[in-house]
């Protein structure tokens, strides 16, 4: 038997708090490029401790770092496809922030 959401997550401190910025929910990509982003997607480590790398995320990488160094055999156009919510500007973010730092901040 699977336990609920309610038994098996616990709310972030800002969240119990009732203070979380609504600035942090509401990424915006532009801002991270121009540098002007909250330091919660400035910083690679903070924005990478904060976010959960799905699978999908790690193969988003796999795949366009394998078209950057010439790698990877396939389409070099990737779409990404997911609802309102779906993580696709924060996987923006991990990609610029990557190119940008060519760190390895995932394993």
């Amino acid at each position: 038997m699977l336990l609920s959401v309610f038994k098996t997550c616990v709310p972030r401190k800002e969240i119990l708090a009732g203070e979380l910025s609504p600035e942090l929910l509401a990424a915006k990509l532009r801002l991270v490029v121009e540098g002007k982003a909250p330091q919660l997607y400035q910083d690679p480590t903070a924005f990478f401790a904060n976010i959960f790398a799905t699978d999908g995320l790690k193969t988003l990488i796999s795949e366009v770092f394998g078209q950057l160094l010439k790698e990877a055999v396939g389409s070099p156009i990737t779409r990404l496809q997911t609802s309102f919510g779906g993580g696709k500007t924060h996987d923006k973010i991990a990609l610029c922030t990557l190119l940008k730092t060519g760190e390895p901040f995932l394993d």
